[in-house]
């Protein structure tokens, strides 16, 4: 069936696409961690260098913010594994080592409309990054994804935005979860509402897979588990939950069946995934490496997706993690994708060994670190 010129534009990707966008999904500290090792491995194999867009929501957006302040030196002579850590990796362990939750949801309940967001964007600029929207590099070109409740579509900060925000601002209105605070509010002349941009598009797809060659999507974002209530509340939350996981599974199989299809180029990895899925399709190469399905699923894709600190030990586990799936994802399904050769170089191999991982990360799910 021939294709009308709106269905064209609207339901399919363009003919004249361009360039690689990375995609940096929602999941608070959790993500941000697991991304972590995906960006470190995208830049071993010079990937990372060749990206024309970052979108990113939420935890991913913290990170997005922390590379986009260090670009310079990750755009300039590639950085050896003991400075990649000494710049990049141990300065934004300390970043989630630290509780981000409480103050500011106790701030906006007292104080109001954009207090708490406020509060949040005050940390990240101390921590993270004090650039504005306008200092963001010119290449790649970043874009923190939030929600507009008003128009239920997406709103993007990004270095063209009239309005020269802060990123730290940027991040955490991307990072405005509903219930645990209240939208932000800019003074505009429309009406708007923001808030975390997972509520329209956890994976931060939908501003880049119409208009891109290559899409690599990192999720690190939070799936339904089975849980039992019996209050009202319960019901409504759970049904607002279920609600929202359908429309990312939903997309998750419109992605994957697009790659498929070759709609689309591109390769994802997720959290609860583990490298043995991609093993059998090319039996011709070297092992992959990496944590077996049941550690994947029932432990790490189950750890907090909050903003509370994560210890070291959980973030080395989460970088590996991260690291290891996008090395066997671009290896697998982007093989003739130009990459330098860079043997693996596992982030922090002495937490390879499963049985010490689960005594260590038993109460990861919901505790808060110590």
């Amino acid at each position: 069936m021939p294709l009308t010129p709106y269905a064209a534009r609207t339901y399919f990707p363009s003919a004249n696409r361009k360039g690689i966008a990375l995609c940096l999904s929602g999941g608070g500290f959790r993500a941000a961690l697991f991304h972590l090792g995906a960006v470190r491995r995208l830049y071993e194999l010079g990937v990372l260098q060749q990206v024309r867009t970052i979108t990113a929501v939420s935890g991913g957006s913290l990170l997005a913010a922390f590379l986009a302040r260090h670009w310079h030196a990750l755009s300039g002579t590639p950085l050896g594994p003991a400075e990649w850590n000494a710049r990049i990796a141990d300065p934004f362990r300390v970043v989630t080592s630290r509780h981000w939750n409480m103050w500011p949801q106790i701030k906006g309940l007292l104080l109001g409309r954009n207090a708490g967001v406020r509060a949040i964007a005050d940390r990240i600029e101390q921590s993270v990054t004090d650039m504005t929207l306008h200092d963001l590099p010119r290449h790649p070109e970043f874009m923190f994804c939030a929600t507009d409740l008003v128009r239920g579509a997406p709103w993007i900060f990004q270095r063209t935005t009239p309005t020269n925000y802060r990123v730290a601002m940027a991040v955490a209105v991307s990072s405005c979860f509903p219930i645990l605070l209240l939208p932000y509010i800019p003074a505009t002349p429309e009406h708007l509402a923001l808030v975390d941009g997972g509520v329209d598009d956890d994976r931060g797809i939908e501003m880049v897979w119409r208009t891109h060659e290559t899409l690599l999507v990192s999720d690190g974002g939070d799936a339904l588990r089975p849980r039992w209530g019996r209050s009202l509340a319960w019901s409504w939350f759970r049904s607002a939950s279920v609600l929202w996981n359908a429309s990312q599974e939903i997309q998750r199989r419109w992605l994957l069946s697009s790659f498929e299809g070759r709609q689309l180029e591109g390769t994802y990895w997720a959290i609860d995934s583990s490298v043995s899925h991609y093993e059998d399709s090319k039996k011709d190469r070297e092992p992959y490496h990496g944590y077996s399905p049941a550690l994947a699923r029932d432990l790490l894709a189950v750890i907090r997706t909050s903003y509370d600190r994560f210890s070291l030990i959980e973030a080395a586990v989460l970088e590996n993690h991260g690291y290891l799936l996008t090395d066997a994802a671009i290896r697998t399904h982007l093989p003739g994708m130009p990459t330098r050769r860079a043997p693996l170089r596992i982030p922090n191999p002495g937490w390879m060994r499963e049985d010490l991982i689960r005594q260590a990360l038993v109460d990861s799910a919901t505790k808060i670190s110590g």
